[in-house]
């Protein structure tokens, strides 16, 4: 995949090194009349920030150039260079009301620590996994330092970027305050980790908001963007592809096989959200992905709460599911 690629007549996607198993992540700079517009940024990370600064060399461009930055979502490979980019350039910084709020309420490191670790346990994950984990997302944070947004991005609000009309769409599910962005006169949309070509983002609770269904959201939001005339999706992740409502078919069902498989799971015995990841993804996971595979294995359980299909009870501080 080219490092840099002209979409549009001085708007172009960046493809940057990551080191996860997701390998690389595109960000997209729209050039202004001084300066230039960034949409996400990549981590903050060994060899990132010098990628960066080399495909926007390769563009006439500097990371002091930067006057503004629109992010996704703050996931650290999203937005883990908007503090450092903004402190260089004294670019604005724009994101989502929610993700604005989850930036607050997580500056404490200890309190999201703490969250995580009740919600773990309460959905039975081990202490020693947790711990394991505790570890690891504390690296993650120093991928994704803590910056201050300059202000908040509205649902259906236009913006002018690169001299064209670029609209807010609220995409919630992978992370409760997802945005992409829509250029309606090009029928382009910047997709972020809404939809990827080849994989489905892993949804996960609010750990601010325990009411909020990810599930339903994510597929109320891929309703939406199917609904556009699209002629081109950009993703965060992956190759830019055409056939957006063939892939939103795909999703939908792929999630459907996926309630099915966590039906079933919790059909002969009540279970904890991590038994039915394992009857889902099997035993043997890293701490990590145990953990993404308990998100998966709860959005779906809960939903399938919400249609009234199971029931949930706690005993001695666990939560089990059944089919009633």
């Amino acid at each position: 995949m080219d490092t840099v690629l002209e979409i549009l007549g001085g708007f172009y996607r960046i493809t940057l090194p990551m080191p996860f198993r997701l390998k690389e992540v595109n960000v997209f700079v729209a050039l202004e009349e001084k300066g230039f517009t960034l949409i996400d940024t990549g981590p903050n990370m060994a060899g990132v920030l010098p990628a960066l600064e080399e495909a926007l060399a390769g563009i006439g461009q500097s990371v002091e150039a930067c006057r503004r930055i629109l992010i996704t979502h703050t996931h650290a490979d999203h937005c883990g260079l908007a503090g450092p980019i903004a402190d260089r350039s004294g670019a604005a910084i724009f994101l989502s009301a929610t993700e604005a709020l989850k930036i607050r309420t997580f500056s404490d490191e200890g309190q999201r620590i703490e969250r995580l670790r009740q919600f773990g346990l309460e959905n039975g994950l081990d202490d020693g996994t947790l711990k394991i984990l505790a570890r690891v997302f504390s690296a993650f944070r120093n991928a994704g330092p803590p910056f201050e947004p300059t202000g908040t991005l509205a649902e259906g609000e236009l913006l002018m970027v690169g001299g064209r009309v670029l609209e807010v769409i609220p995409t919630p599910g992978h992370s409760r305050g997802h945005c992409s962005f829509y250029l309606p006169e090009e029928r382009i949309l910047i997709a972020g980790d809404h939809v990827l070509p080849q994989i489905t983002p892993n949804l996960s609770p609010d750990l601010i908001e325990p009411d909020f269904r990810p599930l339903s959201a994510f597929l109320e939001a891929l309703d939406r963007v199917a609904s556009l005339p699209v002629a081109m999706v950009y993703p965060a992740h992956g190759r830019p592809f055409q056939d957006l409502r063939g892939r939103v078919d795909q999703i939908r069902e792929h999630h459907r096989q996926r309630k099915g498989f966590a039906l079933a799971a919790v059909s002969g015995e009540a279970k904890t959200a991590e038994k039915v990841s394992r009857a889902i993804f099997g035993d043997d996971l890293p701490p990590f992905d145990q953990y993404l595979a308990l998100n998966e294995a709860y959005v779906h359980l809960i939903e399938l709460e919400a249609e009234g299909v199971i029931g949930r009870r706690v005993r001695d501080g666990l939560c089990l599911f059944s089919k009633d």
